[in-house]
């Protein structure tokens, strides 16, 4: 006999708490999408009428969050490290299709505020199928389509196994063409070469390029003056152009050789000149390759800042790290799909 053990339980297929399976399921996904835990109980509430206290809903959140994370990690961990048995070069799992033919993943990160701890970086993947149509000009239409996001508060080498799982998923393995979009980061671009090179194309986010071309120009010249922002209009158009050479050369021209740089245009030039064959954005996008890597920058918003980043929010790591789980699940569309591995229902005796 079972202590503690009620029989109408099973026959209504309750868990341990005092709750439906449905009625959990619900109050969870409530509170992922309401940037609140107490308003997500108002709310939870006036749609059902059941009675549940901001804390439960906290509590529940944090528990079906820590068991997603739980299984994350271990999918992670599976994707890394062969079993016993196995030998290098061998099958051992099976290899999913991939959306399209090219696929796209950016890599950025948002800063959480953690209790204890302060401001930590959440790294985000977004992996994206790419889809191109041509419509009778040079370069064809580019289009990112089923973006998945997979977040957390993880050190660069685990998040490294994190996206991967993620890319593997998603048929990262047996696209075509797989394209990488990201901001200068060191830390990506380690991932990048450690987890798609050779194969992979990388390129620099469109924006950070521009950005860097502005802060040249505010540094040569003052800020508010009109030749900076003619001068960055001007490098702005020969970088889409692809026009390297002739940029790096006017750049010299401004900035001579022997000559002492002060720390803004030797930062801005450095970080050029790193990235420069990940800037070659005029055969990029001919070839039908994204530029841009909003996809990544979305994820940040609709992932960590809606939910995470309100006013006077502070978390616990735990309870963040739940949060970004869970939301990266259902902004993937996969809430359906993966709720029922976190709540498996009592089978009927």
């Amino acid at each position: 006999m079972e202590v503690g053990f009620f029989p109408l339980d099973r026959r209504l297929r309750l868990v341990r708490h005092s709750w439906s399976p449905a009625t959990i399921k619900n109050a969870v996904e409530v509170a992922i999408q309401i940037p609140s835990y107490a308003r997500a109980a108002t709310s939870l509430q006036g749609l059902t009428r059941i009675p549940l206290s901001r804390s439960s809903l906290q509590q529940l959140t944090c528990e079906y969050g820590e068991r997603l994370v739980a299984l994350q990690e271990s999918e992670a961990e599976a994707m890394v490290r062969l079993p016993a048995g196995v030998s290098e070069g061998e099958v051992w799992r099976a290899i999913a299709e991939p959306d399209s033919a090219q696929m796209a993943v950016a890599m950025d990160g948002g800063m959480v505020n953690i209790r204890g701890e302060g401001w930590k970086e959440a790294k985000i993947v977004a992996v994206s199928a790419v889809e191109t149509r041509e419509e009778g000009s040079a370069e064809p239409v580019v289009k990112l389509t089923r973006t998945s996001y997979r977040a957390g508060l993880w050190e660069a080498a685990r998040f490294a196994n994190q996206q991967w799982a993620e890319g593997c998923r998603r048929g990262l393995e047996k696209a075509q063409r797989v394209v990488c979009v990201s901001d200068g980061a060191a830390w990506i671009w380690a991932i990048v070469a450690m987890c798609y090179a050779p194969r992979c194309i990388e390129i620099l986010d469109w924006w950070h390029a521009v950005q860097k071309l502005w802060e040249l120009a505010f540094a040569l010249w003052n800020q508010e003056e009109q030749h900076s922002h003619a001068w960055a209009e001007e490098q702005k158009a020969l970088l889409w152009a692809g026009n390297l050479r002739q940029l790096c050369r006017e750049l010299r021209r401004l900035c001579p050789r022997g000559e002492p740089l002060p720390d803004k245009i030797r930062l801005a030039l450095g970080y050029l000149f790193h990235h420069r064959w990940r800037m070659r954005y005029a055969q990029f996008r001919q070839a039908g390759c994204p530029i841009g890597s909003g996809s990544v920058e979305a994820g940040c918003k609709v992932v960590v800042q809606e939910r995470m980043k309100q006013a006077g929010m502070r978390w616990s790591r735990a309870g963040a790290q739940a949060m970004l789980a869970l939301r990266s699940i259902l902004l993937s569309e996969r809430w359906q799909e993966v709720w029922p591995t976190l709540a498996p229902v009592p089978k009927l005796a």
